[in-house]
C-alpha cells in the first residue's frame, strides 16, 4: 500500500515538473501548470489524512493488544482457536464452550406460478404463429 501511495506521488510530482518546464520553455500554455499542480495538492491532502488515519489505525491495535495482556491473555494467541480433545465425552464438553453459530440464513424458495393465468408473459411465444405486418 506503501508503495502504491510513493508510485502516484512521484508521478504526479513528475507531471508537474514537467508540465512547469513546458510553460518555462514557451512549449506550452501557462495554464498547462494548473491541472497537474492541483492534481498534487489534493493527492498531498489525502495523503495527510490517510497518515492519519494509519497513526489512529496503529493506535487502536497497541491499545487493544495492551488491554488484552492486562485482562491475562496472551496478544499473539487470541487469534488461536481451541483444539477439541480427544473422546466423545471430551468432544461434547468442548461444543459446549464454543460460541454459538450465527443463525441460519432464511431460504426463500420461487415456485412456479400455480395457474395459466398467473404465467409470465413471453412476448416470443407465439411470433411463429403471426406474419409480418400483423
Amino acid at each position: 500500500m506503501l508503495a502504491a501511495r510513493q508510485r502516484l506521488l512521484i508521478m504526479l510530482l513528475a507531471l508537474s515538473v514537467a508540465s512547469g518546464v513546458l510553460a518555462g520553455a514557451r512549449l506550452a500554455a501557462w495554464w498547462v501548470i494548473v491541472p497537474p499542480s492541483v492534481m498534487l495538492l489534493g493527492y498531498l491532502l489525502l495523503l495527510r489524512e490517510a497518515a492519519k488515519a494509519d497513526a489512529e489505525r496503529r493506535e487502536m491495535a497497541r491499545y487493544r493488544m495492551a488491554r488484552e495482556a492486562a485482562d491475562g491473555r496472551s496478544a499473539p494467541m487470541a487469534h488461536v482457536t481451541p483444539v477439541a480433545p480427544a473422546g466423545a465425552a471430551a468432544t461434547a464438553a468442548h461444543v459446549a464452550h464454543v460460541a454459538p453459530a450465527a443463525p441460519a440464513a432464511k431460504i426463500i424458495a420461487f415456485l412456479p406460478p400455480e395457474s395459466a393465468e398467473e404465467q409470465i408473459y413471453d412476448q416470443y411465444t407465439d411470433a411463429k404463429l403471426r406474419a409480418v405486418g400483423d
